[in-house]
C-alpha cells in the first residue's frame, strides 16, 4: 500500500485498468491484422467512421466487421499479429507496479487471441479482460470466426466489454482504494466518467477536454510511471468527487 507524504499520512491503494489497442500496443492490433481479410476495403471504413461518430458501440462494430471478413487464415492472422510491437516502457511500467504493490489489470473490447498471443510473446502475465474470440473450424479446414462476451453489461447492448463494471467492481470506495485509467479511444469514453484519474491520448484526451474530465496527456508508460510518481510524492492522490458519485449512483441503480 502506498503513502501521501507525512502531512496528511493518509493510506491508499492504487488500482491500474488499461486498454490495449493503441495503449499498450503501438497500433490498433484489431484493426491492422483483420483487415487483410475484407476484401470491401470501403465498406470497413465507413464502419469504421460510423464507429468513431459515436453511431454504433463496440459490441455491433465487431459483429459487423466479422460479417465483413472473406477467406481467413489463422496462420496469417498469427504472422500478423507476430509482427506487432508494444510499448517500449510497458514492462518497466509492469514492474515499477508490482515493485509499489500497485494492481495492474488490461481491460479491452480486442480479442484475447491476440492480445493474450502478444502479452505471451513477452513474458507478461496480466489479468485480462477482453471479448473471446472463437474459431470454429468448419469441415473444409477454415475457420469461421466468432465472438464471445465474457464481460459485457446486460443492461447496455453498446461495448463488448464493460471497462466501466470491470473499474467499479475491482475499486472499493470505502477503502481509500483509487482507481486509475489509461486510454486512447473511443471504447474508453465511459469508463474515463468513472475513474479518480485519467491518463489519455488521441481521441479519449479529446472527450475528457470536451466533457471537463480531468486527465493528464501522455506520449508512453514512460510518462504516465513519472506523473504518477510525482503526484504520489505531492500528495495529490485522491478520489475525484464526481467520479466517486458517479460510481455510488451505479451500485444504487441510478
Amino acid at each position: 500500500m502506498l503513502r501521501q507524504n507525512s502531512k496528511q499520512m493518509k493510506s491508499f491503494k492504487l488500482k491500474i485498468f488499461c486498454d490495449f489497442d493503441g495503449t499498450i500496443s503501438k497500433n490498433d492490433v484489431w484493426i491492422n491484422t483483420i483487415y487483410q481479410f475484407i476484401d470491401d476495403k470501403e465498406k470497413f471504413k465507413d464502419l469504421l467512421n460510423e464507429f468513431h461518430a459515436g453511431n454504433i458501440g463496440t459490441k455491433e462494430t465487431g459483429i459487423r466487421i466479422i460479417d465483413l471478413v472473406e477467406n481467413f487464415s489463422l496462420e496469417n492472422f498469427n504472422t500478423a499479429i507476430d509482427k506487432e510491437e508494444i510499448d517500449e516502457y510497458f514492462k518497466d511500467f509492469i514492474i515499477h507496479c508490482r515493485d509499489n504493490s500497485i494492481e495492474l489489470r488490461v481491460v479491452s473490447s480486442g480479442w484475447d487471441h491476440y492480445i493474450n498471443r502478444i502479452l505471451g510473446s513477452e513474458g507478461i502475465d496480466l489479468e485480462v479482460y477482453s471479448t473471446e474470440l472463437v474459431l470454429n473450424k468448419t469441415a473444409d479446414s477454415e475457420y469461421e470466426l466468432s465472438t464471445k462476451y465474457n464481460y459485457t453489461d446486460e443492461y447496455c447492448q453498446l461495448c463488448e466489454t464493460c471497462k466501466r463494471n470491470i473499474l467499479i467492481s475491482n475499486t472499493n470506495d470505502l477503502d481509500d482504494e483509487i482507481s486509475v485509467f489509461i486510454g486512447d479511444g473511443v471504447s474508453d469514453y465511459c469508463v474515463s466518467n468513472f475513474a479518480d484519474i485519467v491518463f489519455a491520448k488521441g481521441n479519449l484526451a479529446s472527450y475528457c477536454w470536451k466533457n471537463n474530465i480531468t486527465y493528464f496527456e501522455y506520449k508512453n508508460f514512460q510518462d504516465i510511471r513519472n506523473k504518477l510518481t510525482k503526484l504520489i510524492s505531492s500528495g495529490k492522490i485522491k478520489q475525484r468527487q464526481e467520479a466517486r458519485v458517479r460510481r455510488k449512483d451505479i451500485f444504487l441503480g441510478g
